[in-house]
């Protein structure tokens, strides 16, 4: 988290030999306080969270610790893959000078194993530090599916470490004694999507939050891409149900109305400019809840 000189010379002499001065490109400062950046070290150098998107041996798996991101811009026109150790920081670029896209080579298989050969030379001989003290850190054994402490119907658990102070400090109860899995109303659309049965379900019976929108939330922008088809465009809905609610509405602010069945999410136009959406109960004489967003 500190910026340090650029130095582009390690020095220089006038004519008569004498050391001429060879000033600094920025002056040492620190940009984000060093505890958090610690934890995202902590994570960038952790193989068992790269290994769902790259597989378990893949171009960052090297034989010492590295804390190593991946990029690839629109059209595979750029790769980047950049990372360090305590002692090296390597940074690749791969891509057609002439800006023409590539076919198909991302970032973990582009820039990635040119990125893996430099730093393995750039390491040789050297013994690495340890990148981070994981004893400044909270360990807590947390349920994976809901974030929360593993408790004891939780099927699985993980250990995951926090800033101090930041630990999750309540039991999971997405998983309950009865062998249910209640995932809540904020959830169920992606429960329902991912094949999962849920004790929300039964929007009969459950009791839900107060109504309100999770998504757009208040102060949303969207930013519509015009390479991009309007089909492909839209903005998410998705709403926290009063307890019993088998239907909602939504008020457009063009007076538009649209039935909101359960799991009550839908898509909307992405329309430019300031849009305010309100959520009603069929019969009702006030909207639940209100939000405002913007598409840009």
């Amino acid at each position: 988290g500190v910026v340090g000189p650029v130095r582009e010379v390690r020095a220089a002499q006038g004519p008569d030999g004498a050391a001429l001065p060879v000033p600094d490109e920025m002056t040492p400062h620190r940009f984000l306080p060093a505890r958090p950046v610690e934890l995202l070290t902590d994570v960038l150098a952790d193989e068992a969270a790269r290994a769902p998107a790259f597989g378990l041996d893949n171009a960052l798996r090297l034989p010492f610790r590295v804390a190593a991101k991946t990029g690839t811009s629109r059209a595979y026109v750029d790769n980047w893959a950049a990372g360090f150790t305590r002692e090296r920081t390597v940074a690749v670029w791969v891509g057609n000078f002439d800006g023409t896209p590539m076919r198909g080579v991302s970032g973990i298989t582009g820039a990635g194993p040119v990125f893996a050969r430099v730093m393995s030379l750039a390491m040789r001989g050297v013994r690495p530090a340890p990148l981070v003290d994981r004893s400044h850190f909270d360990s807590r054994a947390i349920c994976p599916l809901s974030g929360e402490l593993a408790g004891p119907h939780c099927p699985g658990v993980l250990q995951e470490v926090y800033l101090q102070g930041t630990a999750p400090r309540h039991a999971c109860t997405m998983h309950r004694s009865d062998g249910a899995l209640d995932v809540g109303p904020a959830y169920l659309a992606w429960a329902q999507a991912e094949g999962l049965s849920s004790a929300s379900a039964d929007v009969g019976t459950r009791s839900g939050g107060t109504p309100g929108f999770i998504l757009p939330a208040d102060g949303d922008e969207f930013l519509v891409e015009p390479e991009l088809p309007e089909s492909a465009q839209a903005v998410p809905v998705r709403v926290m149900a009063p307890p019993g609610a088998r239907m909602l509405e939504l008020r457009t602010d063009t007076g538009r109305r649209i039935e909101l069945p359960p799991p009550f999410v839908t898509r909307l136009p992405a329309v430019a400019g300031e849009r305010r959406l309100e959520l009603w109960a069929p019969g009702g004489s006030a909207p639940l809840a209100v939000t405002r967003y913007r598409v840009r």
